[in-house]
C-alpha cells in the first residue's frame, strides 16, 4: 500500500530538524579570580597529600622506619613550595604573553597565538597564578596547615595498606571465597593478621 503524498509530505515536515546553529548557544561565565585561585588550590593541596601519603608508604612499609610526622611535614612543605615556584614562572611567562597580546588584533593562529582579545583572560590567569604561589608558600609555613596535611596523608596510606592487605588475604584464601560465611569472617581474619604476623615482624625488626 502506498501512502498519498500529502500524507508523506506532512511526515517529513513533522521529523524535520533545524540545523545547529552555534551562535544561539549561551556565552560561557568567566571564572573569577577566587573561583581560579580555589579550584588551583584544591588540585595542589591533592597533589600534596598523594605525595606525602607516597612519603609515608615508602618510609614505614619499604624501609621499615617508625612513622615520623615531622619528617612527613617537611615533605608536604618542600612540596608546596614546589608547586609555588611552577605558578610563580608560569605567572612570568603569561606576564611576557600578555604584553605581547595587547598589541596584537586579528584572528589567532593556533591556540598559543594570543590577541588583544584574549587579554582579560591571560590578565586572569596571570594573578590567579601571582596568588596561588602566595597562599602555597604562605601554607606551606604554617604548622598547622602542615600537620593537617600529614594527618590526611596518613590516612590515605592506611586506606591503601589496608585495601592491599585484604587483597592479599583474598588472594590467599583461594576455595574459601566460595564459603557463605567468607565475607562474615574476613574482618576477623584481617584482625588476626595484623595481631599476629605484624606483631611478629616488629619482634623480628626491634630484637624484643
Amino acid at each position: 500500500m502506498r501512502w498519498p503524498k500529502w500524507f508523506r509530505r506532512s511526515v517529513e515536515k513533522t521529523t524535520r530538524t533545524r540545523p545547529f546553529d552555534e551562535d544561539a548557544l549561551p556565552e560561557p561565565v568567566a571564572p573569577t579570580l577566587e573561583q581560579s585561585v580555589e579550584e588551583g588550590m584544591l588540585l595542589a593541596e591533592y597533589a600534596t597529600r598523594m605525595s606525602v601519603k607516597n612519603h609515608i608508604v615508602v618510609d614505614t612499609i619499604q624501609y621499615g622506619n617508625s612513622y615520623d610526622p615531622a619528617l612527613h611535614a617537611m615533605e608536604a612543605a618542600a612540596m608546596l613550595r614546589e608547586l609555588a615556584s611552577e605558578q610563580g614562572i608560569a605567572a612570568g611567562r603569561i606576564e611576557e604573553e600578555l604584553e605581547a597580546a595587547e598589541n596584537l588584533g586579528g584572528d589567532a593562529e593556533h591556540p598559543h597565538d594570543y590577541r588583544k582579545v584574549d587579554v582579560d583572560n591571560l590578565r586572569l590567569r596571570r594573578d590567579a597564578a601571582i596568588e596561588l604561589a602566595r597562599q602555597l608558600r604562605a601554607k606551606a609555613d604554617s604548622d598547622d596547615e602542615l600537620t593537617a596535611l600529614v594527618e590526611r596523608g596518613r590516612k590515605d596510606a592506611w586506606d591503601e595498606v589496608g585495601r592491599a592487605i585484604e587483597a592479599g588475604l583474598d588472594a590467599f584464601s583461594g576455595a574459601e571465597a566460595l564459603k557463605a560465611d567468607y565475607e562474615r569472617e574476613k574482618p576477623a581474619r584481617l584482625k588476626l593478621l595484623i595481631w599476629r604476623d605484624l606483631a611478629r615482624l616488629e619482634d623480628e625488626r626491634t630484637g624484643y
